[in-house]
């Protein structure tokens, strides 16, 4: 029996190819874009949590109270040896030194690792569950050691043996491959892929960052695996007190540490990775409203087929069919079409994965932790699916009378239920069309709006110390070259995203300021290299014995001169910035961001220190450095043999700084699209209830002398006034929501009218073109034929 039900489905799956191939393909595409979320939502909250004693790991973070509380992670290399040797609620302490970026040399090639590279020993082994293949981790707590993940001993040595190998670190340093570490799991914030032995850092750090309790740096992480983690707060109480112990107790006025818990790290926004917990909310709600909308779709569809299967329903009642063997023969074709929706869904799934993978998680491809969960949720979307969509034949079939099913006269006006089935569905449409114009409008303004500099043509060099320490060569070479407006050895640019400070004496005042400024530390071409404009007073000198600075229009306003001329000549003490020496401020510049536009202006000064220097900033004449390029990097290897020739566009390291606004612009796109598709694919099963109902009413108005276009107002009508209406409801819950969002930023954007006409417009357009296929299709039939029919 179950075999004859079979059968009949696939007869009239294939009958009705139309409806068919709508119902999968709608159906198909909501399962993916749920499956995706799912995937990605889970792959984000698992970071960190399959270390065996994550529960209980903790990593040390510090606040530093001043006028507003700061926040940092990280800690001193001698706070972690005091951490591991004094407090006995401690079971396993590692500090883990990351993002370290070296020049290597293997064999005769050079590589750049950028920031792939960290030290550490065997301790952080033991609390991060990253197996070994080969080598031991004991084995990293010798000098001169590394190891390498997987993939990059693939990288660097091929198909050769890494194990015993050689490789030279920034040339003055050879280290031996003890180890290759499986890096087949992504989802850790804590993780490189390349070890140095903790006991090789001298090579590269000053005997003060081992002693020095205020060495503190946002790369020193210092991870602790409690014997249990109630001792949370003892632990950070015995913190407090190492530092009054081994540093002053006058320290704990202004630092606070404190113990973040490991599996907090990704979404914690002040020293976490900040990931942003309330995106995978919202694209949770994204997948439930395409799967509604789908389901909204698949329900209507089946509604268009009763005219179809009025009389096939009927004769069936006649021979004795039951309203249970016909309810099972709709659940069985429902189970087959969701079944081919599902099967599309993972083809789809998988092409997003490794379409995305290349074009939006580059940094961090996304991964599927568990299949067979994921087949677990797949087959509950599909049940439900099916449960949910068979309610309406159920209904349909109580509802239906042999006679009036044996007449075709069972297609009624459209039902308040229908008509909030297509309001529902639009107002979520056009919510997502409203979120993708506002959010691409914001990611553009962050990128593009005036940040108080010039970041056009600029091109940024990384500089190691012995460059910095030899800049004659660079500076002979650049300032004769007219394709040069000028040049600058800075530390940062402007508006990058690791930026610090210091706090600071003010006009011989005897106390310490308690608010800090952001540094922006650079020569004397700083400002013309950047376009920021000198307000007031003159630039500064590099004269690290005699410190002159400049200061921007909010630090001079914190410091109670409106009248930017007065507070020239004041002496300033920069800590930080120049410990040692005393100077003067002789400038005020326009205010400029030094960090994202996320953030408000920072008050700065403008400073030099040689020690600082770690780029080469050059502002290009014109829109392509091409020979600048190729006659500097003949040069460069000349200079510098050992190292490569590296170099970014500075506008293009500025758009890095809004990844994750950029990220949810894509995916809010993506979104918007789809569910525009599964609109449109329900507009089409929509009309034909329309048409199947109003063929009579066709023929007969054309033989009348009705045309074309009449007929197709007549029959578009009714749904472009219900998508207007959804659209009068989608704007105060579009305003809502983009207004909630936009608040997070210090600069951003105002809702403006035509962002909600672009969408009413947008949404009305893609009404029309959908609804005028089919429409023109039943305009065109010949009445003969319409009439015929009836």
């Amino acid at each position: 029996m179950i075999k004859i039900y079979f059968k009949t489905a696939l007869r009239q799956i294939a009958k009705y190819q139309f409806h068919s191939i709508l119902n999968v393909a709608g159906l198909g595409l909501a399962i993916a874009a749920c499956l995706f979320i799912y995937a990605f939502n889970t792959y984000q909250l698992s970071f960190d949590r399959f270390h065996p004693d994550a529960e209980r790991t903790f990593i040390v973070v510090e606040d530093l109270h001043l006028d507003q509380t700061e926040h940092n992670k990280g800690g001193p290399y001698a706070m972690y040896n005091a951490i591991r040797q004094e407090l006995p609620q401690v079971e396993k302490a590692a500090l883990y030194i990351d993002k370290q970026d070296f020049t290597l040399k293997i064999g005769n090639e050079l590589r750049k690792i950028e920031g792939k590279a960290c030290f550490t020993s065997s301790d952080y082994f033991e609390i991060m569950h990253f197996p070994w293949l080969a080598g031991s981790p004991q084995q990293l707590d010798e000098p001169a050691t590394v190891a390498l993940t997987k993939t990059m001993a693939k990288n660097f040595f091929g198909n050769e043996e890494a194990i015993g190998q050689t490789i030279w670190v920034e040339n003055k340093l050879p280290v031996t491959v003890v180890g290759i570490i499986d890096d087949s799991r992504k989802n850790s914030d804590f993780q490189s892929e390349i070890y140095f032995s903790l006991a090789s850092i001298n090579e590269f750090r000053e005997s003060a960052f081992f002693h020095n309790w205020g060495y503190t740096n946002s790369a020193n992480n210092i991870l602790l695996t409690l014997h249990h983690a109630e001792d949370k707060v003892g632990v950070e109480d015995s913190i407090r007190k190492l530092i009054a112990k081994h540093w002053h107790e006058d320290v704990l006025e202004y630092y606070t540490y404190k113990l973040l818990p490991l599996t907090a790290f990704h979404f914690n926004m002040n020293y976490g990775k900040a990931t942003q917990f309330s995106l995978l909310g919202i694209l949770t709600v994204i997948a439930i409203g395409i799967l509604f909308m789908a389901g909204i779709n698949y329900t209507n569809m089946v509604s268009a087929q009763q005219l179809y299967r009025s009389t096939e329903m009927g004769i069936r009642k006649v021979l004795g069919s039951s309203k249970r063997q016909l309810f099972l023969q709709f659940l069985i074709e429902s189970l087959l079409i969701s079944l081919f929706a599902l099967l599309l869904a993972w083809l789809f799934l998988w092409i997003a994965i490794d379409w995305s993978n290349h074009y939006l998680f580059v940094n961090e491809p996304l991964q599927v932790l568990s299949l067979s969960k994921l087949i677990f949720i797949s087959f509950v979307i599909w049940l439900s699916v099916c449960m949910t969509t068979s309610l309406f034949p159920a209904f349909f079939l109580n509802k239906t009378k042999i006679q009036a099913a044996l007449k075709k006269q069972v297609a009624n006006n459209w039902g308040l239920g229908r008509k909030a089935l297509i309001f529902f569905q639009n107002v979520l449409a056009l919510i997502l069309i409203i979120s993708t114009i506002v959010i691409v409008s914001q990611v553009r303004y962050l990128k593009n709006t005036d940040m108080g500099f010039n970041r056009e043509t600029v091109l940024v060099f990384p500089l190691k110390n012995e460059m910095r320490d030899n800049t004659e060569k660079i500076t002979a070479f650049l300032q004769h070259r007219s394709d040069i407006l000028a040049f600058t050895f800075c530390d940062n640019p402007p508006s990058y995203d690791k930026v610090w400070g210091g706090t600071f004496k003010f006009d011989n005042r005897s106390e310490w300021e308690t608010w800090a400024p952001r540094y922006a530390i650079g020569d004397s071409s700083y400002i013309k290299t950047f376009g920021i404009q000198l307000l007031a007073g003159h630039n500064f000198k590099d004269n690290e014995q005699h410190p002159e600075f400049l200061i921007n229009e909010k630090m001079a306003m914190n410091l109670g001169y409106p009248d930017y001329q007065e507070i020239i000549g004041k002496d300033l003490h920069a800590g930080g910035l120049n410990d040692e020496y005393s100077g003067k401020i002789i400038g005020v510049v326009r205010d400029f961001s030094t960090n994202s536009l996320k953030e408000g202006v920072s008050p700065t000064v403008i400073g030099y220190n040689k020690g600082r220097i770690k780029n080469l900033a050059i502002k290009y004449r014109g829109n392509r450095p091409d020979q600048l390029l190729h006659d500097l990097e003949q040069e460069w290897k000349q200079w510098y043999p050992n190292e490569l020739f590296d170099y970014k566009f500075y506008d293009e390291q500025i758009g890095n700084l809004y990844q994750k606004e950029a990220l949810l612009e894509k995916l809010i796109w993506i979104a918007a699209t789809i569910s525009i598709i599964i609109s449109s694919l329900g507009f089409l099963g929509l009309l034909s209830i329309m048409v199947v109902k109003r063929t009579k009413e066709i023929g007969i108005r054309k033989v009348l002398g009705a045309n074309i276009t009449g007929i197709t107002l007549l029959l578009s009508k009714d749904f472009v006034r219900w998508v207007c209406v959804a659209f009068l409801f989608a704007i105060p819950i579009g305003w809502y929501l983009m207004n909630k969002w936009l608040d997070d930023f210090v600069y951003r954007i105002e809702l403006q009218w035509w962002m909600f006409a672009l969408t009413g417009f947008i949404g009305l357009l893609i009404t029309l073109v959908t609804i005028s296929v089919q429409t023109i299709r039943a305009a065109k039939t010949n009445p003969v034929d319409s009439l015929r029919d009836e």
